[in-house]
């Protein structure tokens, strides 16, 4: 009893410091994104300071892995938040010699560099707070925490930036960190947690991460699935508004509201997944996910109303929430303990790698094809990569009625 109270504390603490954590992170980059429009007037270079955050994590993930698992895992995470404090602090002293701009780059690029080995450790932490059978419910508690932050954040910003510049917004980010950094070092140690053996060469442990994934077809193909997710997601991302403006002429700032009910589907689901969990078949409830925001981005890329949209980004904002919820879940409950920081790190470097490819191409294609055939494209290729995972589901399946045909 002991052992589960203290897991259940652990996890409440978990929730609470990424929820303020990424709260910290959407103060820093609307504020940035803010800061740098009103210095450039160039929404290119909006655009490169909102793709800035997926930079670092190719590069820094594979050693952020097998860093997760040198050390307790809430030593990790706790021990990231301290350094991107003080690279807000530096800001300060950039803000005095360096362009509006620059802090803002340089701050957002040192914040998401460090997130490179957060993350993995944070993930990592999870299972073993949640036992097997509440892995999935843990996920959705923790979804809805970091979507309510990602509703607060901007909020925030837009007010202390208003009154107190980027300076004010560097130092909420910054008393972020430390109390997120103080939350993971209150979880007590966790009972059988091995310290990780020492360290060693990062290198050859990314490696030998790399040559798990890709020797477990089943976590190889829910990676990939994740990634093309990520690749055409920014399709949609970069084509909602000149859907919204020159497809069906509406104002921008009917842009906002679309956001903002796609926000609303994204927490009634997660909501409920914290009541009813998304159950046991997790590839099951993946593959659905999968399906139905493929098939909600072909309705939003048809839409021919302001109503229309809406309620295809009401839908698929609780597609992509059960989407996140299933596969981070099957992926934590899968990987071995030992491999559990590495496969999230490699998870996290293709997701990166898949957006920045996606935003570099994302706006040359919208405008050469339109919106709406941008969006046709994005949506047939969620559709078509949920294929392999539906056949995983068939199979696994066929096996399950096989062994119960064999036992009777």
């Amino acid at each position: 009893m002991g052992d589960s109270g203290s897991n259940r504390q652990g996890l409440g603490l978990l929730i609470l410091a990424q929820a303020i954590s990424v709260t910290g992170d959407m103060v820093l980059l609307t504020a940035a994104s803010i800061a740098v429009f009103r210095a450039t007037e160039s929404a290119t270079s909006v655009s490169l300071l909102l793709g800035l955050p997926a930079f670092p994590t190719p590069l820094l993930a594979p050693p952020g892995g097998p860093f997760a698992v040198w050390s307790p895992r809430r030593r990790t995470p706790g021990g990231a938040a301290p350094p991107a404090a003080l690279a807000c602090f530096a800001a300060f002293g950039l803000a005095a010699t360096a362009s509006t701009a620059t802090t803002a780059f340089v701050a957002v690029a040192a914040v998401a560099s460090l997130g490179a080995f957060y993350r993995p450790a944070a993930q990592a932490l999870l299972p073993a707070l949640a036992s097997r059978e509440q892995l999935g419910r843990a996920n959705s508690a923790l979804r809805l925490a970091t979507s309510l932050a990602s509703i607060v954040g901007p909020a925030l910003a837009a007010f202390m930036i208003a009154r107190g510049g980027l300076d004010a917004d560097l130092g909420a980010d910054a008393a972020s960190f430390l109390v997120s950094a103080g939350l993971f070092l209150m979880i007590v140690r966790l009972p059988g947690q091995v310290a990780g053996g020492g360290r060693r060469n990062p290198l050859p442990d990314a490696w030998a991460g790399l040559q798990y994934v890709r020797s477990h077809g089943r976590i190889r193909t829910i990676t990939t699935a994740i990634g093309v997710v990520m690749l055409v997601g920014t399709l949609v991302n970069t084509g909602t508004l000149p859907l919204v403006s020159r497809s069906l002429q509406l104002p921008e700032s009917r842009y906002g509201a679309l956001l903002a009910i796609e926000g609303a589907g994204a927490m009634a689901l997660a909501v409920l997944l914290v009541i009813i969990g998304p159950g046991r078949r997790l590839l099951v409830t993946g593959a659905f996910a999968l399906i139905g925001t493929g098939a909600t981005t072909l309705l939003l890329g048809s839409a021919r109303n302001f109503e229309l949209a809406a309620g295809a980004l009401l839908l698929q904002g609780a597609s992509v929430v059960a989407l996140q919820v299933a596969f981070s879940s099957y992926l934590q409950r899968e990987a071995e303990d030992a491999f559990r920081g590495r496969v999230m790190a490699l998870v996290g470097m293709v997701a990166s790698l898949a957006q920045l490819a996606g935003y570099a191409v994302a706006g040359p294609l919208i405008e050469w094809l339109g919106p709406r055939s941008s969006l046709a494209i994005a949506g047939l290729a969620v559709c078509a990569v949920s294929v392999p995972v539906v056949s995983i589901v068939l199979t696994m399946a066929r096996a399950e009625r096989t062994a119960r045909t064999a036992s009777a």
